[in-house]
């Protein structure tokens, strides 16, 4: 067993092999065309995936600008240490490989994902693996879609501390071009001494070897989904053979799902012992043996394991992954597992087969064109089921990286770097990754864009790529905000007003069926420096009002502003206001109309403002009809005293100001008040001898 490196190589990674370094710290290479060469000087290697390989000197991660289905000339050797593959950057639909195998071997310190290797028999003379590790250690193969070998469809041999998790191990060629013959199988592991881990795959449509553990090897098997095994599900055997001095193998089998399919003859049993050297604990697996179409299994323990084997009532070495219960187990296998960002046409149907338990065993492979999922062909006095062949993938564009650092501009620009220094790309961060690992692993996941000062809708059906009839639950993250949506399978995410960077959401999902529910899924969601477009605000209508001239006019504006993250609406009043105001963040109005303006007119423009970027506005006419104000009537009357009252009748609104005068030159003011009721009384207590003084009243304002 050799050392690893402490740190995952992804988030998410785990297992045996979770610490392959991949190409950390290394070099870039674009594979930008989808050919295969067989000669090291052909002039068209460069650019192919296979030469990314080949010319790699030191630590490297290759990326994809293109996407499509790869034609190999020959088994594609993964033989250099310190090595990413990141099938998740490839735009479009992805890519596949077909023809031939990848074999990863002589080589440490790999990470392989989201690539689909679907060999066939285009090549008669082919009798390979899809996918195979030999003499290999520190590796990781997640969320591939590896089918259509002629011999096993994903094997690892001779080799320690690898991890194969997240990915769909199916429809092995049963009948093919083997020379053994009928060798329709999932998994061979063995000729070693380590330790593998698988995790969270699922095996469909194998004969047997699901798996196949032999030898000095440790295996965890936890969390994977079998369905529609043939003969046998897994098993081990006397391997003495080629372990003269003796071997142990031991398997700890934790929290699968095995579903029985059409084509199984042995649907009570998850693994067969071929000799007690083969040490299994179990705990916590689900078998569903009665193929009725539905998920109404159970846990039958020991009784679902079969031959000879010797019991562990418990593993004897910390687990090195985490073991979930059998159902989120399955709903996660459904809905994230495989070359899952994209799935294609091959993986919906084995999808389908799945939920409707159905599908078969397949021999070979036939036309993209045929017409039905199988078909059945005699070939030299032999019926043979073809299966639909390669579907074609849709490309993309990929977006634009000036500096070649396998970081996209949007993304450098997003996340503080800079998109005109390769260099950056090796920046860590402080969780170990590097800005380009980070990258990886936000496209690696189920992820999206968001503009800056904006949203987004996103439909979750589309995220989990093609099991139906689930139900969500979502749960706010990091920097933002989320709400499920009418009709419960969309959410919309809004951005943290002024934010870029990256932020993220939780989901969790639940089949009503089944009750099974996982979760929560993270949804990194990238806010980008791109503003989303903003637009201005939209008032709502105001009436035209009418007010007494010296009244008070007080009248709530309102508007409002579609956009999100929601904005900060300002308002104001421009131009003449005749005294008027308005509260900014209310956008109350308040106006006392002078008395002088009665019988006039009056516009009033206001102004609302929010705080987008750019920051836009919109403006609308208030027009107030003015009243003018009757004239008020004085009266003198005596008091009961024998003084004087002065009695003014007028109308509320305006204020009065009484003023006197002994000369009708020079007036005095005596008191401003605003009548609440009429008419108005004011006593002369002046006592002050005068031949004469005379009255008036102003209105005002």
């Amino acid at each position: 067993m050799s050392a690893v490196w402490a740190q995952p190589a992804f988030p998410g990674a785990v297992g045996a092999g979770a610490g392959a370094r991949g190409g950390h710290g290394g070099d870039v290479y674009y594979v930008t065309n989808l050919a295969d060469y067989v000669s090291s000087n052909d002039p068209r290697r460069f650019g192919t995936l296979r030469h990314g390989i080949a010319s790699a000197t030191g630590p490297r991660t290759i990326v994809f600008a293109v996407s499509g289905t790869i034609t190999l000339s020959n088994d594609l050797p993964v033989n250099k240490s310190y090595l990413t593959i990141a099938g998740q950057t490839a735009p479009g639909e992805g890519i596949s490989l077909r023809r031939r195998s990848l074999v990863i071997r002589d080589a440490r310190d790999v990470v392989v994902r989201y690539l689909r290797i679907r060999p066939g028999d285009m090549d008669p003379t082919f009798q390979g693996d899809a996918v195979s590790v030999l003499r290999a250690t520190n590796v990781v193969l997640d969320h591939l879609s590896a089918s259509w070998s002629v011999d096993e469809c994903l094997s690892v041999t001779h080799s320690t501390q690898v991890t194969v998790q997240n990915c769909w191990i199916t429809e092995s060629l049963n009948i093919s071009q083997h020379d053994k013959g009928v060798h329709g199988y999932g998994s061979l592991l063995r000729y070693g001494a380590g330790v593998l881990s698988f995790h969270g795959n699922l095996y469909a449509h194998h004969n047997s070897r699901n798996p196949r553990l032999g030898d000095r090897l440790r295996l965890e098997f936890v969390n994977n989904v079998i369905y529609n095994w043939g003969s046998r599900a897994g098993y081990s055997g006397a391997d003495y053979g080629d372990n003269p001095g003796g071997f142990t193998n031991w398997l700890g089998y934790a929290g699968n799902v095995l579903v029985a399919g059409p084509s199984t003859r042995t649907p009570t049993t998850a693994f067969q012992g071929g000799d007690t050297n083969t040490w299994i604990f179990q705990s916590g697996n689900w078998l569903d043996a009665n193929r009725n179409g539905r998920l109404d299994g159970s846990d039958t323990g020991w009784g679902m394991f079969g031959g000879a084997y010797t019991r562990l009532n418990e593993w004897p070495w910390p687990w090195e992954v985490p073991v979930s219960d059998p159902g989120a187990a399955f709903l996660r296998v459904v809905t994230r597992g495989g070359a899952s960002l994209v799935r294609d046409a091959v993986d919906l149907r084995i999808l389908w087969t799945l939920r409707e338990q159905g599908g078969r065993l397949v021999d070979a492979v036939g036309e993209p064109t045929q017409a039905g999922d199988y078909e059945v062909r005699n070939v030299d006095g032999t019926d043979l089921v073809f299966v639909r062949g390669w579907p074609d993938l849709q490309g993309g564009e990929a977006p634009v990286d000036t500096d070649r650092d396998g970081m996209p501009d949007f993304w450098e620009l997003a996340m503080g770097l800079n998109p005109m220094d390769a260099r950056d790309r090796n920046l860590a961060g402080p969780e170990g990754y590097t800005a380009l690992e980070d990258y990886l692993n936000w496209r690696a996941g189920w992820h999206r864009v968001c503009p800056r000062n904006g949203s987004i809708e996103i439909d979750l059906d589309e995220l989990v790529q093609g099991w139906p009839g689930l139900s969500y639950q979502v749960e706010s993250g990091t920097n933002g905000s989320v709400e499920l949506l009418e009709g419960g399978h969309r959410v919309r995410f809004v951005a943290a007003h002024g934010y870029s960077g990256l932020a993220s959401f939780g989901v969790t999902v639940s089949d009503p069926v089944s009750g099974w529910t996982v979760g929560p899924e993270t949804v990194a969601v990238l806010v980008s420096v791109t503003n989303a477009p903003n637009h201005p605000p939209v008032w709502e209508d105001v009436p035209v009002q009418e007010i007494l001239a010296g009244g008070m006019l007080v009248l709530a504006l309102r508007a409002s502003d579609a956009d999100l993250p929601a904005q900060r609406l300002r308002f104001a009043l421009v131009g003449e206001t005749w005294g008027a105001s308005v509260e900014p963040d209310s956008g109350l109005l308040r106006w006392r109309a002078p008395v002088a303006l009665g019988g006039t007119t009056v516009e009033l423009a206001a102004v609302v403002t929010d705080d987008g970027e750019p920051s836009l506005s919109s403006t609308q006419m208030v027009k107030v009809v003015v009243q003018p104000v009757p004239r008020p009537t004085l009266r003198f009357v005596r008091d009961t005293d024998g003084g004087w009252l002065l009695s003014i009748q007028g109308v509320s609104g305006p204020d009065y100001l009484l003023q006197v005068s002994e000369d009708l030159k020079s007036w005095r003011d005596v008191t401003w008040t605003n009548p609440v009721a009429w008419p108005w009384i004011w006593r002369e207590t002046d006592a002050t001898p005068a031949p004469a003084r005379f009255y008036r009243v102003r209105l005002g304002p």
